[in-house]
């Protein structure tokens, strides 16, 4: 059963929303419930961190490497104050 929601928000955010809404061919109430279905799933799944919709799309991209986080950013850091 689907029910009415009123959300107020910014007006620019409201105005981003809907340009990103028409470039991806959705409506506003379908990208509404996705986020919040996504949210409670995460809950659900990962209770500990409820990640945002961009954090589970590449969880897991780096999976089975041996790459440390540490070294990668020591690496950034290093290039780009060492030149």
């Amino acid at each position: 059963m689907n029910t009415k929601l009123t959300l107020r928000l910014d007006k620019s955010v409201i105005d981003q929303i809907k340009i990103y809404a028409l470039k991806h061919q959705l409506t506003l109430s379908a990208m509404t419930e996705n986020f919040y279905k996504t949210i409670i799933n995460n809950e659900t799944k990962y209770p500990e961190e409820a990640a945002s919709p961009i954090a589970q799309k590449y969880r897991g991209i780096i999976k089975n490497t041996n790459i440390s986080y540490d070294t990668l950013k020591y690496d950034y850091l290093k290039e780009k104050h060492l030149k």
